[in-house]
């Protein structure tokens, strides 16, 4: 699945309604981050309430409106959670969802553009089409499935959607359409879907982390397919875990480990990457090493890389071990980032914020509308906070509203999926939800004329601004 779509929530749960807070003569600028009713505990129980009261109590002597810095205000965070006596009460728990979070550590993009950032590299998916080798083909979507991990570093906290929230994307590579919906609040869910002449990418997000002390360990909980045009085959894929470490103490970095799975379903050939852990002074940082392997197990090629920069691929011998002087040819390579970006974005990144290559202006409900997203895009920080109150106050009204009709909010590109099968590796129905791609988006917004500006009521929390287009 998409390893971007978690890292937008490795610092804070799924945030309720914002508040500013006065304190003295300063405002302190949050955007609430307040717990569910019911949360996921070490031992599998779900006390939310008296554990959300607990950190409440434990971190209201914090006086974070003093903090100018993120830094600063990991650190006073840092001095209630890192005590003995809590670190153990929280220990399993997405502690971070009971905190208040200032706009300060977040960035200026939805959870939903940071799924579409995986976009970037679709030629890969365009070569794997044209390819008349089957194992080259499940290579190059193996390296199309590495390559958002290039802008996967950066630990800013991203807006979660509301319910009902969009985000879409054209005019990339050989005619990409990309649109991604928040299908569900609680748990949050999102579903994305992608095609052009060569390929069909279909993606259902659903993370979990649990809080180890001063670590966050991220579980990429989702389900990933990507199907070929010319040959038909359908890829299914299991991604590595993740850890955010010096969560409130030390530098904040990111590390991914563990198994990275590739299937061709219609053959059972599978790609098998293993992500090394980082070891002491950073021996080992971003590697991985594996093999493009057919349905019984024979190696055919030998991937390596840095999952950061780069992807190789090499001929090997059916037991995996190397040929020598086998040709080695690199798939993959990062894009150069900016210099000093203050987010440590990519181009690619701060050009989901642009409307440049739609035909036409986006839905009322996209993630460029979202006023506060625009003010801290302009580092208008306390203007970002009312506006994120704003917007989430109008979506809990939204929310009485229904429940006074006695309706249910229903998606509009994505439907429930319950008679889908269930690929091998991939998450049960009760972990990732079954959604599908329902098709009407893409005729819908064609019949529009040119400029328009429809589904003014699309978005749960109605409130997103006009853009220039």
């Amino acid at each position: 699945m998409n390893w971007l779509a978690e890292v937008g929530n490795l610092l804070v749960g799924e945030p309720a309604a914002p508040s500013k807070e006065e304190q003295g003569n300063s405002i302190q600028v949050f955007a609430s981050a307040g717990a569910s009713s019911s949360v996921q505990c070490s031992d599998g129980s779900t006390d939310g309430a008296a554990l959300v009261d607990s950190a409440e109590n434990d971190l209201a002597s914090l006086n974070l409106g003093n903090t100018d810095s993120r830094d600063g205000y990991l650190a006073e965070i840092g001095k209630v959670l890192l005590q003995p006596s809590k670190v153990s009460k929280y220990m399993g728990m997405d502690v971070t969802s009971l905190m208040s979070v200032p706009l300060f550590i977040m960035e200026p993009f939805s959870m939903l553009q940071k799924m579409a950032e995986i976009m970037e590299y679709t030629q890969l998916l365009d070569q794997a089409d044209k390819a008349d080798c089957q194992f080259e083909r499940l290579a190059l979507v193996a390296a199309f499935l590495v390559s958002p991990f290039g802008a996967a570093e950066r630990t800013w906290k991203p807006f979660n959607p509301l319910l009902g929230e969009t985000f879409e994307l054209e005019g990339l590579g050989s005619g990409v359409r990309f649109m991604a919906e928040q299908v569900c609040e609680q748990p949050p869910v999102s579903a994305a879907h992608a095609e052009n002449e060569h390929f069909t990418y279909d993606i259902v997000s659903a993370p979990a982390t649990k809080f180890q002390g001063n670590s966050l360990e991220v579980y990429p909980k989702g389900r990933t397919r990507i199907s070929l045009r010319r040959s038909g085959e359908v890829f299914s894929h299991v991604p590595p875990q993740a850890k955010v470490h010096n969560l409130v103490l030390g530098r904040t970095w990111v590390d991914s480990y563990g198994s990275f799975i590739v299937t061709n379903t219609a053959t059972g050939d599978k790609v098998h990457l293993e992500f090394k852990p980082c070891g002491w002074f950073g021996a080992g940082q971003h590697e991985f090493e594996g093999h493009v392997m057919d349905a019984e197990g024979n190696a055919k090629f030998a991937m390596s890389g840095k999952w950061n920069s780069y992807v190789d691929m090499a001929p090997c011998n059916p037991d995996g071990s190397a040929i020598p002087d086998a040709p080695v040819r690199r798939l993959w390579t990062c894009a150069e980032k900016p210099e000093e970006d203050h987010y440590g974005c990519t181009h690619f990144a701060w050009h989901l914020n642009s409307t440049q290559y739609l035909s036409k202006a986006p839905l009322a409900s996209d993630s460029r509308r979202r006023a506060d997203r625009q003010a801290l895009q302009e580092r208008k920080m306390t203007e970002a906070a009312a506006e994120k109150a704003a917007l989430d106050a109008q979506q809990q009204q939204q929310h009485k509203e229904l429940e006074q009709r006695g309706e249910q909010w229903q998606a509009r590109w994505f439907e429930p999926a319950p008679d889908m099968q269930i690929l091998d590796g991939e998450e049960p129905a009760d972990v990732v939800p079954l959604w599908r791609w329902n098709g009407k988006y893409s005729s819908t917004r064609d019949s529009m004329p040119a400029g328009s500006d429809g589904w003014q009521d699309a978005v749960m929390g109605k409130g997103f601004t006009t853009i220039q287009h």
